[in-house]
């Protein structure tokens, strides 16, 4: 198998700053783990090849099915444009209706399957499923006929030729001169959740998103060449009166048709009362004309609003304390209109929150197989995972998703992985995110929404590429090597230095946590952030100027202060290191002065979900308070 070009390392010098790195860290902190830099060279393993191209040439061509469909027709282009980038030869494509050859590279379902030594189990592949494998002298990509052919392809390309397909900009496609792969090639691979989505910066583009296989609608709407989406027609969260019925519309007029507040006390506009007959009756129409004008809807989200201000009316209470939750009314509900749709739409599912109010399981009622309840984990600690039970945070929602699975066969999750107080600060879930994955997967999830900051592009100032990278790669699939995947993105993104990167993103995870618990609104002095010692803080420092110095090239190094932002951000709000207010006010301001100037210079214009950055900060007060 060819690897992910390889990155060589001068050991004499890298030992010397090992070697100091170590010498300053046993100084300040003995308890420091000795860091420990890679082999010169990483050495392929020898495998017996066949040869594809050679010498400009090639035997080969690539056949589709004559009557295939647009992603399968695109599935055989992308294969064809990527090897003629990696060794400049252009290999033909062609129908099966030609007569078969000994040298073919099969691509989606042909008349090739009929005694061609294979077959493809599509009902088992789904949509999405892949395969990818040699018989003989040929190689076939095949899968689900709608996306499956599609991430065929990709999986070849990375697994077996090293591409990569890091962010949107920093795409690895390798070159040379003879293209040769291993004569045993067998992979087969189905993806563990049905939905995947995240709104990082990267997983935005179209393709990005198909090569690390997220398949959500709600950041890009994807061709049917492209594989089309998974997801939600006419709106994805918050649905029921900012869409369905908002109250513009009705309220004025009934106003019964919204709920009694649990805090307002009477009859407000930003939610619903769910036993009111007519309510009912106006959203079930209202799906059915959403439906009619979506013939491919897959799920219409009937979703309470974003506050407590449930519905507390004698009737949806009576409900209520009968379920022993107030997710009775909200299922009841949906199992209606979804009862309603069934035998006209059999193929369409409503999706419902359980989220805040409505986040315990109901007593009594249960979800219909054509309803997909989406547990939201808003209330959590991301230091610590979320079966972890020793997490007080955490304990309710671990009992809230197990509960949910024994009544309910399709879960999706809407989960959370940034700090949205503070987005240029840091959140080190990374100890935690494929842990939590490999809890969906082991409890009835179907489908994951990974929030993150949605608006990274003003406020790029931690991990947001290698974040973006590791869900989209963790959806796919929850239990690959964890470290090799994150290891190889950093390899890429952050130069020859990337392992002073990781050396920081170890020392912060072991230190998450443990003083306290990490929410997506922590302070950045609460110390479930990070509880470091002085001595920590300075061998942090150290890595930090380490990576700088070997990162090789102004994109890497430019990535490495970009991402540095949040550790300086941090310090600012601690007071720490070169921010302590121990010293010259001289040159804490200074620290505050260059800490925005590098704001302005990476484009970082936005501080929270809610604030920009102001621009006459004061630089006698801490980053925190500069909105």
């Amino acid at each position: 198998m060819y690897l992910s070009p390889n990155f060589r390392f001068t050991k004499a010098v890298l030992a010397l700053l090992v070697s100091m790195a170590m010498f300053i860290g046993n100084i300040f902190n003995p308890q420091l783990k000795p860091f420990e830099p890679g082999p010169d060279i990483i050495v392929p393993v020898e495998v017996e090849t066949m040869t594809i191209t050679q010498n400009n040439s090639s035997d080969y061509v690539i056949v589709r099915g004559a009557e295939c469909g647009a992603s399968e027709l695109n599935a055989a282009q992308t294969l064809q444009s990527h090897i003629t980038q990696i060794c400049g030869v252009t290999l033909p494509i062609v129908t099966d209706a030609n007569a078969a050859q000994t040298k073919e590279i099969i691509v989606g379902k042909t008349n090739r399957e009929v005694g061609g030594g294979y077959t493809v189990d599509r009902a088992a592949f789904g949509d999405e499923g892949l395969m990818v494998k040699t018989v003989g002298q040929k190689l076939v990509i095949a899968g689900g006929e709608k996306r499956g052919t599609l991430y065929g392809v990709y999986a070849f390309l990375e697994e077996v030729l090293g591409c990569h397909w890091y962010t949107s900009t920093l795409i690895v496609i390798p070159t040379m001169d003879n293209l040769e792969i291993p004569v045993a090639i067998d992979i087969n691979q189905k993806p563990y959740f049905e939905y995947r989505e995240t709104d990082w910066i990267s997983p935005r583009d179209k393709t990005y998103s198909i090569a690390n296989r997220q398949n959500g609608n709600i950041y890009r709407q994807l061709s049917e060449a492209q594989g089309g989406n998974m997801g939600y027609a006419y709106g994805f969260a918050h649905t029921l009166t900012t869409l369905i019925m908002p109250p513009e519309r009705y309220f004025d007029a009934h106003p019964e048709y919204y709920a009694l507040g649990a805090e307002t006390g009477v009859r407000s506009p930003n939610q619903l009362c769910l036993t009111n007959p007519d309510t009912l009756r106006i959203v079930t129409q209202e799906v059915r004309d959403i439906l009619a004008a979506n013939p491919n809807a897959q799920i219409v989200s009937l979703t309470q609003h974003d506050n407590q201000n449930y519905c507390v009316c004698d009737n949806c209470k009576a409900v209520d304390d009968y379920e022993g939750s107030h997710a009775g009314t909200m299922i009841r509900f949906v199992n209606a209109v979804a009862d309603n749709i069934k035998e006209d739409y059999p193929n369409v599912a409503i999706d419902t929150f359980a989220y805040q109010y409505t986040r315990k399981p109901p007593a009594h009622v249960v979800p219909r197989d054509n309803v997909i309840v989406r547990l939201c984990s808003i209330e959590c600690c991301f230091a610590h995972a979320l079966n972890d039970d020793s997490c007080a945070d955490n304990v309710s929602f671990h009992k809230d998703l197990t509960d949910w699975k024994k009544i309910c066969d399709r879960i999706y999750i809407w989960d959370y992985t940034t700090n949205y107080g503070h987005f240029t600060g840091p959140f080190n879930n990374f100890g935690v995110m494929q842990s939590n994955m490999q809890f969906f997967a082991e409890n009835n999830v179907k489908g994951i929404y990974e929030e993150g900051n949605y608006m990274a592009s003003q406020s790029n100032a931690e991990f947001a590429e290698l974040r973006a990278y590791l869900l989209c790669k963790l959806l796919w699939d929850p239990y690959l090597d964890y470290d090799a995947t994150m290891n190889d993105f950093l390899r890429a993104y952050y130069g020859e230095g990337w392992q002073y990167v990781r050396e920081y993103i170890d020392m912060t995870m072991q230190n998450a946590g443990v003083g306290g618990h990490m929410h997506i609104w922590a302070k950045m002095t609460n110390k479930g952030v990070f509880k470091l010692t002085k001595n920590q803080i300075e061998y942090c420092n150290e890595l930090w100027v380490k990576a700088a110095e070997l990162a090789g090239n102004e994109i890497a190094l430019k990535n490495v202060n970009m991402s540095e932002l949040a550790w300086r951000y941090w310090k600012g709000c601690n007071k720490v290191s070169e921010f302590t207010r121990l010293q010259n006010p001289v040159k804490w301001r200074d620290a505050n002065k260059a800490l925005y100037k590098d704001y302005e210079k990476y484009g970082i214009v936005r501080c929270s979900e809610g604030s920009m950055i102001s621009t006459t900060p004061d630089f006698n007060a801490t980053p925190d308070t500069w909105r």
